[in-house]
């Protein structure tokens, strides 16, 4: 009896891709038909923010030279934020500020300069419900689509779509799979920021490259708090506890995967550490969001596990359940498989993707193939957060904000 109790507990876990996959219909759904678009010239002005450090001036300089061959009729002006003692030579954009190093605030590295920033529109009278700014970093390439979406869309703040389709699936066998393992976050965004962000205004999830918001929800918001990573969930999270409103929309935020596999665990190891922190320090992440993020940590090692055992067990012939618990478990995996395909698709599309590939054939031919090995590696993509975080947990939390290669090898080689 117990074993019974026990081999339906496990199954109980095949539902969760089911719920997973209404999320993504309905949360895509209200994205598309529920976008609140601004009436004309509410917004009147737009600052499009690139953040760095200072480490990759040529990729910074080609996202500033892309934004601007997109021609916007939007009133907007580029801001490159770096650290001390960098390259300071962005010709085409508007303003080039130095994080002094003498600059105090509560916050360090990245959410320094952000503070910093946010200071200095304070001064140029920049912090107001008129202006907008569009938070890029120094891999992050928004999209036509995505400005203008996040400049008119009428929310305090708001947000898109994490798409890793710049150099996705190529350039090497490392980056390949390291492309793939960034699935996960374009299918975080579409089934559940698009309803926690979207439909529910109480973001579970928030990304940094792309987050949207107005001046005056930055002034009162601030970035001023004891973080080192995690910025952009602390932001977003204090955002909404403030009263702010929130919303999701259809548009691409075009990034680049990590090319190295220990790239790829530093990267995670900040998240993860940046996320813990907020969860545990009230003066950072209020408890209504920082109890649900708890939540879905502890949830998707849960669901990870138990659903693996559970998968294991049926295919064995070992649960004996009645052919309609196997209908469900069929049902589940497809729509699992199916969820991970469609990020896969989705990757490896988009304007990056169509230059680098000009001709058609190729074109979908590279498509239909990362889709299909999207849907073979979902097994190894859909683990790899519960490996990730339990590596990130071992090694412990980092003690700054450890920065990774954005620009591909050769190019670094070449600087």
């Amino acid at each position: 009896m117990t074993l019974e109790i026990l081999q339906w507990g496990l199954l109980a876990f095949f539902l969760v891709p089911l719920v997973e996959m209404a999320l993504l219909i309905v949360g895509v759904a209200w994205a598309q038909f529920a976008y609140k678009k601004a009436p004309p010239g509410k917004y009147q002005h737009l600052v499009l923010q690139i953040t760095t450090v200072g480490d990759e001036p040529d990729l910074v300089r080609k996202t500033v030279e892309k934004i601007r061959s997109y021609r916007l009729t939007i009133p907007y002006e580029i801001w490159v934020v770096i650290e001390p003692h960098k390259v300071t030579d962005y010709r085409r954009a508007d303003r080039v500020f130095v994080v002094p190093r003498n600059f105090a605030c509560k916050a360090i590295d990245k959410a320094r300069a952000l503070e910093y920033s946010r200071v200095m529109r304070q001064f140029l009278n920049l912090n107001r419900r008129e202006v907008k700014v569009l938070l890029i970093d120094d891999d992050t390439l928004p999209s036509k689509t995505y400005i203008e979406k996040a400049f008119y869309a009428d929310y305090d703040i708001c947000q898109g779509v994490t798409v890793p389709n710049r150099w996705y699936g190529g350039v090497s066998v490392k980056h390949f799979f390291l492309s793939h393992l960034d699935n996960i976050r374009t299918r975080n965004c579409l089934v559940y920021c698009s309803v926690s962000q979207g439909l529910l205004q109480k973001p579970l999830f928030v990304h940094g490259e792309g987050l949207c918001f107005t001046g005056a929800a930055e002034e009162t918001i601030t970035w001023n708090r004891p973080i080192v990573a995690s910025d952009d969930l602390v932001f977003g999270t204090n955002a909404a506890h403030l009263g702010f409103s929130w919303g999701f929309f259809l548009g691409a935020v075009q990034l680049v995967s990590p090319w190295r596999f220990r790239d790829s665990l530093t990267q995670r190891r900040r998240w993860t550490w940046g996320n813990l922190t907020a969860i545990w320090r009230r003066d950072i992440m209020p408890l209504e969001y920082a109890i649900p993020k708890a939540a879905k940590y502890l949830f998707g090692f849960i669901s990870t596990t138990c659903s693996a055992t559970g998968a294991v067990l049926t295919l064995r012939g070992i649960a004996k359940i009645p052919p309609q618990a196997h209908v469900v478990f069929w049902c589940s995996l497809a729509c699992w498989i199916l969820s991970y395909a469609l990020c896969g698709f989705i990757n490896s599309g988009g304007e990056p993707n169509r230059e680098r590939i000009p001709e058609w054939y190729n074109y979908w031919g590279f498509r239909i193939l990362q889709t299909f090995a999207a849907a073979v590696l979902t097994p190894i993509v859909a683990i790899s957060p519960v490996l990730v975080i339990s590596y990130a947990i071992l090694r412990g939390r980092p003690r700054r904000f450890m920065m990774i290669p954005k620009s591909q090898p050769v190019q670094r080689r070449n600087q």
